[in-house]
């Protein structure tokens, strides 16, 4: 006689370590995914309109919740400005004496090394930098597709 064997589904480790799922996970990639062309447009235009505004921003929240993850762990890290020094050093060099103690502090300092160089070598363009850039790309685009309209419509009468 065969007995049936029960399975028990595995662990979310993930929800485990981080209180957040894998299903949660995956349905904000999803969402992130299906809306990706609206928020990257977005993103982008935020983003570039005011480059020194977006970075110091962009700093002083990361700088907060760096703080805030890190103030009761990190003996580094007894004031905001303790953490805005750290932050800010992720922007270029990377250099500090203080290192992310937590998972979350991690995460945050791990954001803060991939985007900011990047916000960090805006700074000092001019707003709309890149709205411009697009605006020009558009319109060769736009010039271009009118020439290839304008040949189609002679090949056509002849």
């Amino acid at each position: 006689m065969m007995h049936a064997v029960r399975t028990q589904p595995a662990p979310d480790m993930l929800k485990a370590f981080t209180g957040v799922s894998s299903q949660q996970i995956v349905e904000a990639v999803r969402t992130l995914v299906q809306r990706r062309g609206e928020i990257e447009s977005d993103l982008v235009e935020r983003l570039t309109r005011y480059p020194m505004e977006t970075l110091a921003g962009f700093l002083l929240g990361a700088s907060a919740a760096f703080y805030l993850a890190e103030r009761d762990v990190n003996p580094k890290i007894k004031t905001f400005v303790d953490a805005l020094y750290y932050l800010s050093t992720c922007l270029s060099v990377g250099y500090a004496d203080i290192f992310a103690q937590t998972q979350t502090g991690r995460a945050i300092a791990t954001l803060v090394m991939t985007v900011g160089p990047s916000l960090s070598s805006e700074l000092l363009d001019p707003p709309h930098k890149a709205a411009s850039a697009s605006s020009v790309n558009q319109e060769m685009i736009i010039e271009r597709l009118d020439a290839i309209l304008e040949e189609l419509r002679k090949r056509n009468t002849e």
